[in-house]
């Protein structure tokens, strides 16, 4: 299983989880993210969002320079389900720095966006000694 693979399966799998938006806006975006038959739309937006942070020196990214690099079928609503997921689980982290949105067509255009920074230790497989010491612990 590759990190975009392991990025997918934790948006899917991730329960909601009372951040900084109200429980509906959380439960909607696990509710996307979760479901099986959006998992092809899920897994492209995963794919754009990290393959644009790995091209990233620092590993930054930010929906301005990926947004036009999503297929024409992810439909809106699965973009925003699927960053908020991989936020929640830690695979993006907010850097506290923000850029602003050239999302014109979505009516965004102007408003701050995070710039996030990819973490990929929630999806790298644990070694399995640690997880038999964790466990007998």
């Amino acid at each position: 299983m590759d990190a975009v693979d392991a990025a997918v399966e934790l948006a899917a799998t991730l329960r909601p989880l009372p951040l900084e938006y109200p429980d509906t806006v959380t439960h909607i975006a696990a509710l996307l993210a979760g479901d099986p038959r959006n998992r092809d739309q899920v897994r492209a937006v995963v794919e754009i969002v990290i393959g644009d942070a790995l091209a990233d020196p620092f590993w930054e990214t930010t929906a301005n320079r990926w947004r036009s690099s999503l297929p024409h079928w992810v439909r809106p609503p699965w973009v925003g389900a699927t960053v908020r997921r991989l936020a929640a689980a830690g695979v993006l982290v907010a850097t506290g720095r923000y850029a602003r949105s050239t999302d014109a067509k979505g009516g965004n255009g102007g408003k701050l966006q995070p710039i996030y920074a990819l973490n990929l230790d929630p999806v790298r497989r644990p070694d399995p000694a640690s997880v038999v010491e964790a466990a007998v612990s």
